[in-house]
């Protein structure tokens, strides 16, 4: 649930408006020369601070500008790891004891002003990085935001403070809210249909309210019924006369899950899959390629503990429309007893047209984890 300033009350649709500006082309190029970079630990070569406090940075015979944590020094080494490009080229920087996040562009050209024309880039960087810190739980950036050095000669908007304001107050949490917890089971019992047993799977997600804002977009547009926001949770404490504060840690916590979904394409679960059955879920959608044509390729990871065969950890990755299946088992006799039901599953996914490309079921290596679905 974002905070009512920056999503206003529900009004009819207007005209659409031509874009006031379309993508930078040379930030495009620059996010696609890099690429090859991602997850990988480079070193950078600090050249320069210009005018308005941000740094032009040589790595990968590549310059760069960015903002760099206080107490950067021209001339200085400085250790990092490409950690996305989405929206912006985002980096990891300093060792693992001193970890901030500084978001990249291409380096001015010189013929730049550079007094002037990094101000569209730096409130876009102040958003972006307010989502990438709240996904990684990163106090730095909650000081930064708050008002430290980083912030000093930056002037945001606001929307851009807001957003800082929930940074600062997510931090302030007693524990970090990481999944979405189910209230109810998602199937009455182990037999339900798997039509009913998707579709439930499906609500555990789309009715979280993780999404509440795209569905809200959807419903103008006419492609949603009022009926179904009415089961989001924004919806349910609007109706009860609650209104949202974003300075509430348990909202801010809320809104850096909506952030880091976006950021990370990954979303987690916990609850019960049928009453008395715990399970836990995540769905993530790897990197892969440029985009330029493949299919996206999701990985799933469901993990639940059944009386006889103990705790079952499943690893389910679809790639072009074929899925590949790993079983992690308390014991051997589980794992042969997966294996031999193979056939079964494979003639099931045959079914509904999803071919079974890979199966592997073995005891988990090592002792059990502390941390086990039931305390879901």
């Amino acid at each position: 649930m974002l905070p009512r300033e920056l999503v206003g009350s529900v009004t009819p649709v207007t005209a659409a408006r031509p874009a006031e500006q379309a993508a930078d082309p040379r930030q495009q190029a620059f996010a696609r020369e890099i690429a090859p970079l991602l997850g990988k630990a480079i070193h950078g070569a600090v050249q320069a601070r210009l005018l308005d406090g941000t740094f032009v940075v040589k790595f990968a015979d590549t310059q760069a500008r960015m903002q760099l944590p206080p107490g950067a020094q021209v001339g200085a080494d400085v250790p990092m790891t490409l950690v996305g490009l989405h929206p912006r080229p985002t980096f990891q920087v300093g060792s693992q004891t001193t970890t901030a996040f500084a978001e990249a562009g291409p380096a001015p050209q010189e013929d730049a002003d550079g007094a002037h024309a990094p101000l569209s880039y730096r409130e876009g960087a102040a958003v972006g990085r307010a989502g990438a810190l709240l996904a990684s739980g990163a106090a730095l950036g909650a000081q930064a935001f708050a008002g430290g050095t980083e912030a000093k000669n930056t002037t945001l908007s606001p929307t851009a403070q807001a957003l800082a304001g929930v940074l600062a107050a997510a931090q302030k949490a007693d524990s970090q809210l990481s999944s979405i917890v189910g209230r109810a089971p998602l199937a009455p019992g182990p037999g339900t249909d798997p039509a009913l047993l998707a579709a439930g799977l499906q609500q555990a997600f789309g009715k979280s309210g993780l999404f509440y804002e795209s569905h809200v977009a959807e419903w103008a547009r006419g492609a949603l019924p009022l009926s179904e926001l009415a089961n989001e949770p924004q919806q349910q404490a609007a109706q009860g006369g609650a209104r949202p504060n974003a300075q509430d840690p348990a909202t801010a916590q809320f809104i850096s899950m909506q952030l880091a979904a976006q950021e990370q394409s990954h979303l987690a679960w916990k609850g019960q899959l049928w009453p008395g059955q715990p399970m836990e879920w995540d769905v993530q959608r790897e990197a892969h390629g440029d985009g330029g044509g493949e299919q996206a390729i999701w990985h799933s990871r469901l993990r639940l503990r059944f009386p006889q065969l103990g705790e079952l950890e499943a690893q389910l990755r679809m790639v072009n429309g074929s899925l590949q299946v790993q079983f992690a088992a308390a014991d051997d006799a589980t794992a042969g007893l997966l294996r031999e039901h193979m056939p079964e599953l494979a003639s099931a996914l045959d079914a509904v047209g999803t071919p079974l490309a890979g199966f592997d079921a073995r005891a988990r290596a090592g002792k059990p984890d502390a941390k086990d679905a039931g305390d879901a």
